[in-house]
């Protein structure tokens, strides 16, 4: 069959890449669009992924995001080529498209909290960890039951279940022993506008620990420039392998700390919104990750968490259990 894949951010690349090479492998006519967006191009080229660049993150106003997703819209519809079938997370693009097209939908996600009304108006089928609430979408966007396929797990253990560390990655740091932190993500619409960042505050507290320092944006990093304790990679490090290596995770979004979380490092999410995914409330719940906002907690907390063993076995379950979702969905269109 002929697949077309959207990726339009950075975690996008790592959950789309096992799924692209399973289905190429099952000689599947596979084609890859993406937005420039963050290290989502980089990460697709590291990955050895074909994609044909298309349209550019457009920033937090709501106007110009808008603008973006029609301009972006009409040049998928001029430049991708006939396909039968396409995946996408979230499927603000996939699915009108698709629906243009007269074709079928797969939309992935894990967040419950921001809906894509036209994605659940338009899409064909819906694949979701079983923790989602699917009685959101069910009532109020009319999606049918028997649109829905859940797997048991989180969206990160698709790509986890691939992971090898590296054994060399700790020569691309200064230091060994290192704590790593990750800034909110203040230009993203789901952040409050009044949104501050607490990275500053969290150097201080940490001053005398090595630190890992991954800015999403370049005014960031002057957050760190009196500090020579912290060190800021010139090009993107191997998440996983951050996760893997480091002694604890602090970030202000859910990707990297849920990552850390099942590789059993110490996961601290100061994610700045209320709202809270179902899938880390239940690690959360589950005392794999810890959500705070208030500096001193978070260096409590650092001080005495502990790693757990990693879950990369039941990682390797959750992707096969997808793998026959998305061969049973195929096989309906044959």
């Amino acid at each position: 069959m002929k697949l077309w894949f959207d990726i339009t951010n950075t975690p996008h690349v790592h959950f789309f890449a096992p799924i692209i090479r399973h289905l190429s492998e099952k000689h599947h006519d596979v084609v890859v669009t993406a937005r420039e967006f963050s290290e989502t191009i980089p990460l697709l080229n590291s990955y050895g992924i074909d994609f044909k660049l298309i349209g550019v993150h457009m920033g937090k106003n709501r106007i110009m995001k808008v603008i973006g997703l029609a301009t972006r819209l009409v040049s998928i519809l001029k430049e991708v080529p006939p396909f039968e079938l396409s995946f996408g997370i979230g499927g603000q693009n996939t699915t009108p498209v698709s629906f243009f097209r007269r074709k079928p939908s797969i939309v992935f996600t894990d967040n419950d909290t921001s809906y894509k009304w036209h994605s659940y108006k338009l899409g064909s089928h819906f694949i979701f960890p079983t923790y989602f609430d699917v009685q959101k979408v069910i009532k109020k966007f009319g999606v049918k039951r028997e649109q829905i396929h859940l797997y048991d797990g989180f969206k990160e253990d698709i790509y986890i279940a691939n992971y090898k560390p590296d054994p060399k990655f700790l020569q691309k740091l200064p230091f060994d022993d290192f704590i790593t932190i990750r800034p909110e993500n203040l230009k993203a619409s789901y952040v409050p506008v009044d949104a501050k960042t607490i990275v500053p505050e969290l150097f201080e507290k940490f001053k005398n620990e090595n630190i890992l320092f991954l800015p999403r944006y370049e005014y960031e990093k002057e957050y760190a420039r009196e500090y020579n304790n912290i060190f800021i990679p010139k090009g993107p490090l191997s998440g996983l392998d951050v996760c893997f290596n480091t002694k604890a995770m602090l970030t202000g979004a859910g990707t990297f700390a849920r990552e850390a979380a099942i590789l059993g490092t110490p996961s601290v999410s100061f994610f700045p919104g209320k709202n809270f995914l179902t899938v880390d409330k239940i690690m959360q719940d589950k005392g794999w990750e810890f959500k705070s906002r208030n500096p001193d907690e978070i260096f409590q907390y650092v001080q005495s968490a502990q790693k757990r063993p990693n879950q990369i076995d039941r990682c390797k379950a959750v992707q096969m259990e997808l793998f026959s979702i998305i061969q049973n969905i195929l096989n309906t269109y044959r």
